[in-house]
């Protein structure tokens, strides 16, 4: 009989090889989808905050494909992958930065250049603010020549608690490739 700390052990690197392969199937699933064809890319950064006003640095990068029509409404396949940095001074479980790895949906044009984006995603490592690897991202935001501000939420929909989750307001620019 195996001794339990081996165990234990083991099947945290079977964890962390999974969520990986889960980060690196979502980043391939959505490129797929858009190499060939015309492309956005949405370059951004900012601060995210999360429960008792903890603040941290964060950076995004959303891939967008070629907006279709599905059922009369305009969207845009969108993959994206961002980076909330650790909050060294918080501690606790705090202190590690997470990478974020999601695909779903943008609906780019609701107003005046007004955009809504909703995707399903994997985190790594968790934390209390992002605590399961699983997570739903939802975005609101405004882009226009060149330029891209928005309002994104990451939460796990509370499956798992605690379901503090990450707030951020970015800003950056909208390039696209041909």
């Amino acid at each position: 009989m195996p001794h339990p700390a081996s165990t234990s052990v083991t099947s945290l690197a079977w964890r962390a090889l999974i969520r990986h392969r889960l980060l690196l199937a979502f980043l391939m699933l959505g490129m797929s989808g858009g190499v060939a064809k015309a492309v956005n890319i949405d370059l951004t950064a900012g601060a995210s905050v999360t429960s008792g006003e903890r603040s941290t640095s964060v950076a995004a990068m959303d891939v967008l494909s070629t907006t279709r029509q599905w059922k009369g409404i305009a969207v845009q396949p969108d993959v994206g992958l961002s980076y909330v940095s650790a909050r060294q001074h918080q501690g606790g479980d705090f202190d590690q930065g997470v990478w974020v790895a999601a695909a779903g949906i943008r609906l780019p044009e609701l107003w005046h250049h007004v955009f809504f984006s909703f995707q399903v995603a994997a985190a790594t490592p968790r934390t209390p603010a992002l605590s399961s690897t699983q997570q739903l991202v939802s975005s609101l935001g405004w882009s226009h020549h060149g330029f891209v501000i928005l309002v994104r939420h990451i939460s796990n929909g509370s499956t798992r608690k605690p379901n503090l989750g990450e707030t951020m307001l970015l800003a950056g620019v909208d390039r696209k490739m041909p």
